[in-house]
């Protein structure tokens, strides 16, 4: 993360770049700056990667997941120069003292006014389930800001012009809905029996759940230009998820003009807690790098 003496000028300087949205249309002064740096460190508790990595990697977690799932990526990835900067969703893991958020909207605007103070070098978006429909819509907004990532990459979620799998929880009693959320496969075997457990996690996934049900065409300009990104994607899939298999997956491409790549691992919906994911992120890194630094070149 930029040192905090330098970040507020950086910070000022990148959101004079945003379109004039609600917090992006308050007056530039110390005391705006410095709760926008505060409110960036909620977004990124365990910081954003090296200051040496050449690219950022933030990571949006599935629902109910929180930013330490990312973690043992780092060092793999600083060898190849890439910087992990996991995010944390407000009610999750350092954030649980916080209110999940509801609408797309109030997270889509918050995440990006977190990221702006990161956006120093070149960036890409990794999302898992929930966090693909998120990452998705977030590197529209950014494209439309000037700030468009080197790849987006997506994981384990159907494209956006399918329903969400997540419409299956509406509606839902307790028991039922923890009936949905074991088939799913990411809850350990010692814990879901446990009564505190679910008194914990009931009431975020029902949050999330919600919030990945939800449409993401409230911003109409933004959903347009996504429907024809001028940068690359990727999309991973587990050969054995139910709920996004690699067919279904296969449907990111409809939302790229840049090029598209489809990857399968072995595994369920969970495939990224046993599957060398690394290795597949570091290839797709270095190759929208490649074509990042190419058009430089060519301009």
């Amino acid at each position: 993360m930029p040192e905090v003496n330098a970040l507020p000028v950086f910070l000022c300087a990148q959101l004079r770049r945003l379109p004039c949205q609600g917090w992006a249309c308050t007056p530039w002064n110390d005391d705006f700056l410095m709760t926008a740096i505060q409110e960036s460190r909620a977004w990124f508790p365990f910081g954003a990667g090296g200051e040496d990595a050449h690219t950022r990697l933030f990571c949006l977690p599935f629902a109910g997941g929180g930013a330490s799932n990312f973690l043992p990526w780092r060092a793999r990835l600083a060898e190849a120069g890439v910087g992990v900067a996991p995010v944390q969703y407000p009610g999750h893991e350092t954030r649980l003292g916080e209110a999940p958020l509801h609408a797309w909207e109030e997270m889509l605007a918050a995440l990006q006014a977190a990221l702006v103070p990161l956006l120093d070098r070149p960036y890409a978006l990794f999302g898992y389930s929930m966090g693909a429909r998120l990452a998705f819509a977030l590197a529209a907004r950014l494209a439309a800001a000037g700030m468009a990532p080197v790849r987006l990459i997506v994981a384990a979620h159907v494209p956006p012009d399918l329903p969400s799998p997540a419409l299956q929880a509406a509606g839902l009693d307790d028991q039922a809905f923890k009936a949905l959320l074991l088939r799913y496969g990411g809850i350990p075997a010692e814990i879901s029996h446990e009564q505190e457990f679910w008194d914990l996690t009931l009431p975020l996934m029902r949050a999330d759940f919600a919030l990945a049900a939800a449409p993401l065409d409230a911003d109409a300009d933004v959903a347009a230009m996504a429907a024809a990104a001028s940068y690359p994607i990727a999309a991973y899939a587990g050969i054995d998820d139910v709920h996004a298999d690699a067919k279904s997956m296969a449907g990111w491409g409809r939302f790229t003009t840049a090029g598209f790549i489809l990857r399968e691992f072995a595994g369920d919906h969970f495939f990224l807690r046993g599957a060398d994911v690394c290795q597949a992120l570091n290839t797709d890194l270095a190759l929208a790098r490649s074509a990042d630094l190419s058009s430089l070149v060519s301009a």
